[in-house]
Parts: C-alpha cells; sequence; structure tokens
C-alpha cells in the first residue's frame, strides 16, 4: 500500500463544483437560472445558451453518477443524507419546518450525490488499488 497520503482537495472541489451545479439551477435566495428565466422575456437568446449549457453539465454529471453509483448506491447516499438532516433537525440545528431550509437540505443532499458519484473511483483506487477503466470500441 502507497504510503502516500490521500489529497482531500480535489473532493474539496468536486463539492463545490456539485454545490454551483445544483444552486445555479434553482436555489430560495432568487439568484439562480429559474429565477432569471422567469423574470421576462428579455435575453432571451442569452437564457437559452446559458439553459443549454446547464442541462449538458446536468446531463453529464447525471449519467456519470448513475453509471458509477448506480440506483443501489444514490439510494444509499440519499438515505445517508436524510439522515443526516434529520439528525440535524432533532438536534435543533436546522428548521425543516420551514420550506426553504427543508429545500436547502434537499438541494445539498443532492449535490452529495452528484459529488459522492464523482468521487467514488478514485476513493475506491485508493482503498483497493484497483483502477476504474472503460474501454471504449473503436
Amino acid at each position: 500500500m502507497s504510503t502516500v497520503r490521500y489529497d482531500w482537495k480535489p473532493v474539496a472541489a468536486r463539492m463545490l463544483f456539485s454545490l454551483f451545479a445544483v444552486f445555479s439551477l434553482y436555489n430560495p435566495s432568487g439568484y439562480s437560472y429559474w429565477h432569471w428565466l422567469t423574470a421576462g422575456l428579455e435575453d432571451g437568446l442569452a437564457k437559452l445558451a446559458v439553459g443549454l449549457m446547464l442541462a449538458g453539465v446536468h446531463m453529464v454529471l447525471w449519467k456519470t453518477v448513475l453509471a458509477v453509483l448506480r440506483p443501489r448506491g444514490i439510494t444509499f447516499v440519499l438515505l445517508l443524507c436524510l439522515c443526516a438532516l434529520a439528525l440535524l433537525w432533532q438536534v435543533g440545528a436546522a428548521d425543516l419546518t420551514d420550506g426553504d431550509t427543508l429545500l436547502l437540505g434537499l438541494l445539498v443532499c443532492l449535490a452529495v450525490i452528484l459529488t459522492s458519484g464523482l468521487i467514488y473511483s478514485s476513493i475506491m483506487h485508493r482503498l483497493t488499488g484497483i483502477a476504474h477503466v472503460e474501454e471504449v470500441p473503436h
């Protein structure tokens, strides 16, 4: 086994990217693509371009996560996130009766699912030494 320590910077970068991808699409603060899209008809071409870009990013992310984690893994990560959210509610750190707080918790759960799908291969390679590769036929 390698004596090199695992670097958590890529995990943090993937988490930040997942948070950006999820919260740029919609968030309760009012600064998201959804709010910009429903604000009016001006800048229609820019809204279309940004929407197509966001749709492409989300399609690639979710295709990757579904291929890596499969539905059972996604269900497991979702249940862990919801348990953590319930624990925060029980200790009084989060008020889940407020709709915005509940929505923020669910959006963070989606970001955690995306992050776990993006880091799974590198963590498993570090733990087992097995590299995950996909051979593409020519």
